[in-house]
């Protein structure tokens, strides 16, 4: 009887540490949230590429996203995302850029590929490679000339 019992209970410790090991792969933030509120003015030759459908730029530097920002747009409907890799994040070349024929996005530039994920341009879901979760998608909205891109709901 005491056979039976301690078999139970170490049955139960392993279903709820299985149990929550399983909620911690399905956790999506895969870095420290990074609060921002940037205006971007579409007139200004360094945002000029944004004029046309398919344009990208870059916007890096101090608390912009997390390793920066690329906002790209796709038919009039502005989309930002993290330039930081989903996949070994904190990785020095795990960084995203606008593919050389400017298909997708991917997981690092020219021949240091680092893990050669690469993702949809519209929705920054993962097309190929090691990476399972989607870039970190930022809110834009349009005023005029400008966009704003926020780490936040407007």
């Amino acid at each position: 009887m005491k056979r039976i019992n301690i078999f139970i209970i170490i049955g139960i410790i392993l279903i709820a540490a299985c149990e929550k090991d399983k909620s911690a792969t399905q956790n999506t933030d895969f870095f420290p949230p990074v609060n921002f509120d940037i205006n971007v003015n579409l007139v200004l030759p360094d945002a000029a590429p944004l004029q046309y459908q398919g344009g990208f730029i870059y916007r890096d530097g101090q608390g912009v996203g997390y390793k920066g920002i690329i906002i790209y747009n796709n038919f009039d409907d502005y989309l930002a995302f993290d330039r930081a890799c989903p996949y070994k994040v904190d990785s020095t070349c795990s960084r995203i850029f606008m593919a050389n024929n400017n298909s997708n996005f991917q997981c690092g530039s020219g021949t240091n590929r680092c893990c050669a994920s690469e993702f949809f341009l519209s929705t920054g879901t993962v097309s190929k490679g090691p990476a399972d979760r989607p870039l970190r998608q930022y809110y834009v909205s349009k005023n005029g000339n400008y966009l704003r891109v926020t780490s936040f709901p407007q």
